[in-house]
Parts: structure tokens; C-alpha cells; sequence
């Protein structure tokens, strides 16, 4: 049975989701990095305390930061933290697999964020996608400003700016796209740390599946790869935007599965069994970065994700067959 709850446990992850939004506006990198975390505590006192703590707790924070800092920060707190928090905790209390924990509370704080996004610029003279077209290329027009006044080539830099015209067309039209990742990387970090600590404390219990290395996505995803592919490539205008955002979330779909076939593979192959644990986390730091910052890698890695549903690298469908 658990504890009576105190108030010192109710005010701690109040304090912590606050100090979150401290650093936010203080140092805005830290804060945005530190802030992908702010649903664990949220997730932790949901478990531990149930769902009614886990409702006062959300609606506290709701309310302070109504009264702190503006509808409009409580209203993006709701739907970015509290409801993936709320949908995180109670698809784990009732021990759905990892990957749907993940995909459903992503999906549903994502598409919150969205039409909270179009509802608040609903009153505005620009739209969504004008407002963060606008935003590229203010940043893409001081670094054009940088490369003329060091005399780069005039020819060079004209070629540049139209690059930079065509990026931030596309980086607008793809805003869905980067609103609904971003849940993703939120989601899957929060469920992976909540994963970890529950587990050293209370035991695996609540978190049945398989490991990351064996994780395998659905078959009937690469139709959308395919289709949102030849919508992006071969469509125009709202189909080729609507293509580009699907292509963009499944592509990072695929990408996750090519990193859990590797993964799998240094797994295997016993790299680092014996290594001290320092050195371990040490590895898979590095191995990580050089993936992301290697295009080629990230093809690679991709290409292993895609190609995985019908070479079947890690045997595992077969073995699920059989």
C-alpha cells in the first residue's frame, strides 16, 4: 500500500516542472533541454500516488502558471507536458507495450500543440507557417548579412540566398512535422527515464516488452514511407506539403529502428561486456554522435530501419513466426 501522501512530496515535482521553466527563460538552451523532461516528475507522482494525486498535481501546476506567467504559457503547458504526462502515466499503469505509450502520447500532445498553435494565431495577421517562415529567414538574412560583409562572391552569395528563400519555405510548410517529432523525442526520453528509475526502485513490474535493440515498428508504416514519398516528390502544393510531413515522422521512425539493428548488433557482438560502466556510456555517447552528426550514417542507419521489414537483420520476425 502506498505511503500517506505529504505535502513536501506533492510540492517537489511542482518545484522541479518550475525550475524548468526557470531555466527556460534564463538560458533558453539549457532550459529547452532540461524542459523535454518537465512530465517525469509529473508521470512519477501519477504512479506512485495514483490517479487523483496525479490530477491535483497537473491542475496545481496549471493554475500557478496561469497566475505566474499568462493564459497563454498555462494553456501550452497543458498540452505539450500535462497531457503527455496524464496519457504517459495512465497507458503505463495499465502496462500497454513501450512503443504505443510512446506513439499515443506523442501523437495526442502533437496534434493539442498544433491546433492550440492555429488557435492562438487564429486572431493574428499572419498564419502559423507565415509566422515561422518569417522567423527563417530573419535568421537566414543575418547570415547573408555576415557573408557580405566579409566580400564573398556576389554571384555566390545571390545563389545562397535563394537557398535560403527555398529552406525556409520548406522548413514552414514542415512545422507539423518538427511539433509532432519533438513529442516523439519528448515522449520516448520521459518513458526511458521514468523506465529506468521505477525500475531500480520498485522493480519491472509496470514495464513489460522487449528491449530497445529488439524493438521492431509496424509493417504497414513503409505505405506511409512509400506514398508520403511520392506525394512529397511528385505532388504540388498542399500535397507535397501534406507528403513532407508525413515523410519527415516516419523517416525518424525508420531511423530509430536502424539505431536499435545497431544497437542490437554491438549487443551481440559483446563490444563492451566487459568494460567498466564509465566506459560504457562513454561508447555509446560517441557512437551516438558520430550517427547524428553523419549524414551518410543517418542514410545508413535509415536504410537499415526500411530495408529491416524484409531482410530481417536481427531474425526476429522469423522467430515470432515460428
Amino acid at each position: 500500500m502506498a505511503e500517506p501522501l505529504q505535502p513536501k512530496n506533492l510540492l517537489v515535482p511542482v518545484v522541479l516542472v518550475f525550475v524548468v521553466f526557470f531555466a527556460l527563460m534564463v538560458f533558453p538552451p539549457l532550459g529547452a533541454l532540461i524542459g523535454v523532461l518537465s512530465p517525469f516528475p509529473l508521470v512519477f507522482i501519477y504512479l506512485q500516488r495514483g490517479r487523483q494525486v496525479g490530477f491535483a498535481l497537473m491542475a496545481l501546476v496549471f493554475v500557478v502558471l496561469l497566475l505566474l506567467v499568462g493564459a497563454n504559457q498555462a494553456m501550452l503547458f497543458l498540452a505539450e507536458y500535462a497531457l503527455m504526462a496524464l496519457l504517459l502515466g495512465e497507458m503505463i499503469r495499465i502496462q500497454l507495450p513501450g512503443d504505443r505509450c510512446i506513439a499515443i502520447s506523442a501523437l495526442a500532445s502533437g496534434l493539442v500543440s498544433i491546433v492550440l498553435l492555429l488557435v492562438l494565431f487564429s486572431d493574428q495577421d499572419t498564419s502559423v507557417k507565415e509566422f515561422f517562415e518569417g522567423q527563417m529567414r530573419a535568421h537566414f538574412s543575418l547570415s547573408m548579412e555576415a557573408f557580405e560583409s566579409v566580400g564573398e562572391n556576389k554571384a555566390e552569395v545571390a545563389d545562397m540566398k535563394a537557398f535560403a528563400e527555398r529552406t525556409a519555405e520548406t522548413f514552414a510548410a514542415s512545422y507539423p512535422a518538427f511539433l509532432l517529432i519533438g513529442s516523439l523525442i519528448g515522449s520516448a526520453a520521459n518513458y526511458a527515464l521514468i523506465r529506468i528509475v521505477w525500475t531500480r526502485l520498485y522493480g519491472p513490474g509496470l514495464f513489460p516488452g522487449v528491449a530497445f535493440s529488439e524493438w521492431l515498428c509496424s509493417e504497414n508504416l513503409i505505405w506511409g514511407f512509400i506514398l508520403s514519398a511520392a506525394a512529397l516528390f511528385l505532388g504540388q502544393g498542399v500535397i507535397a506539403d501534406a507528403g513532407l510531413n508525413v515523410f519527415l515522422v516516419v523517416f525518424v521512425i525508420y531511423f530509430t529502428q536502424g539505431l536499435s539493428i545497431v544497437v542490437y548488433f554491438v549487443k551481440a557482438r559483446n563490444v563492451i561486456v566487459n568494460w567498466w560502466w564509465p566506459w560504457q556510456v562513454f561508447f555509446w555517447l560517441v557512437l551516438f554522435i558520430l550517427i547524428f552528426v553523419q549524414p551518410l550514417l543517418i542514410g545508413l542507419v535509415v536504410g537499415l530501419g526500411v530495408f529491416d521489414i524484409w531482410a530481417d537483420f536481427r531474425k526476429l520476425r522469423k522467430a515470432s513466426d515460428i
